[in-house]
């Protein structure tokens, strides 16, 4: 098996089981399926633009439309006036969402504590740092029209 077979079944088994994992101290709420996006917030202070949020995510504009409706019906985001661009509008954490936020912190407490034992904090960091840049690669990679080296057409006389 080469590097890259390794890396991808490693990558999914990984995301396999960290999320199976999350999961369950996440199923006593409602937002399961997008805690990602209650981080997210947090980390541009408890509002942002829904651009922002796609970017950042990588998910598709209307793919977060609804999953920023489902979060507003559940009540833990709201949209606003972005007063410095009025055709876009700010995504902005409620109240009910600091409960989540802390139940959050304290699964990935949890997390830290028990998972990354043995594992020193240059080695997290090392990590990290690879899947960021990996990352980056394949997003530009995604961003680069296809290149098919296709054998050229033999002209018949």
């Amino acid at each position: 098996m080469n590097f890259g077979e390794e890396f991808s079944l490693q990558v999914m088994l990984a995301n396999k089981s960290y999320h199976q994992y999350l999961y369950k101290f996440l199923e006593q709420i409602d937002v399961q399926h997008h805690y990602q996006i209650i981080l997210l917030l947090t980390r541009f202070n408890g509002k942002a633009t829904q651009k922002m949020l796609c970017e950042n995510l990588s998910i598709e504009k209307s793919n977060m439309a609804a999953i920023i409706d489902a979060l507003e019906a559940k009540g833990y985001v709201t949209r606003e006036v972005n007063y410095k661009d009025r055709r876009g509008k700010l995504v902005v954490l409620t109240p009910k969402a600091a409960e989540v936020i802390d139940g959050l912190e304290t699964t990935f407490e949890h997390f830290e504590t028990n998972i990354t034992h043995e594992i020193t904090w240059q080695e997290m960091y090392n990590c990290l740092r690879v899947l960021k840049t990996i990352n980056n690669n394949l997003l530009m990679l995604n961003r680069k029209p296809e290149v098919v080296n296709r054998p050229q057409e033999v002209a018949h006389i």
